[in-house]
């Protein structure tokens, strides 16, 4: 009669990254393999032919006797139990608890950032509640990702010294005008965080708007 090996039945991943269920079943036989979500009793595989339309769940080991099902770009919906079932008579079936941790986001200081002109900047994401850095963290500005060439923009992401929580900082070299608008940033394991940046210009405080035509041909002559 087929039974069980030892396994590893609770999986805590981080959101966005992979989960792997892996069901270790002996004396097999002539008895067939599947994989169910228990929430609401769908078949995910039975044996190797797969029943659900989602291109997450696949099979990355078919050897005799063990089944691995992986779960790619897990997301919180995710959570719950998966069940590895054998077709013998009563069938005999292998819990798994799936676990989603999702960090929380937040741009450091207020929604809103003032600079001078010609000056440097940093922006901070804190991705809070990690289990390990996220395999990346995207920042865009008024919706247009922005790329780390090595120059004046720049972004790293390192793990603080606590081991949970993550920080990318976005760096600007010499703001200019072209450097206004919403910064967001977005990492791989879900969620977002933005910050508006104001450059200011020369010595004239910020909201102080005396003469607006002469302010927009300035601009034009940075843009």
């Amino acid at each position: 009669r087929p039974y069980f090996g030892d396994a590893e039945t609770e999986i805590t991943v981080q959101q966005g990254e992979a989960a792997f269920f892996n069901c270790h079943v002996f004396n097999l036989a002539n008895q067939t393999v599947s994989w169910m979500r228990t929430s609401d009793g769908y078949p995910l595989f039975i044996g190797n032919e797969k029943y659900i339309n989602d291109q997450r769940f696949e099979l990355v080991s078919r050897r005799r006797g063990q089944n691995t099902l992986k779960l790619k770009f897990t997301n919180a919906s995710d959570a719950g139990n998966f069940e590895c079932q054998v077709s013998t008579n009563p069938k005999i079936s292998q819990i798994f608890k799936l676990n989603i941790i999702v960090p929380s986001v937040s741009v450091d200081g207020q929604q809103e950032k003032h600079v001078m002109a010609g000056s440097p900047v940093e922006l901070k994401c804190y991705i809070k509640n990690c289990l390990k850095q996220p395999t990346y963290v995207f920042w865009y500005m008024s919706g247009s990702r922005l790329l780390d060439s090595g120059g004046r923009v720049k972004v790293r992401t390192s793990m603080l010294n606590t081991g949970v929580t993550a920080l990318s900082v976005l760096s600007i070299d010499k703001v200019d005008q072209s450097d206004r608008g919403n910064y967001t940033c977005k990492p791989a394991s879900g969620g977002e965080a933005s910050i508006s940046l104001h450059v200011l210009e020369g010595e004239k405080p910020a909201g102080l708007h005396h003469d607006q035509t002469s302010d927009s041909n300035q601009f034009k002559t940075h843009l």
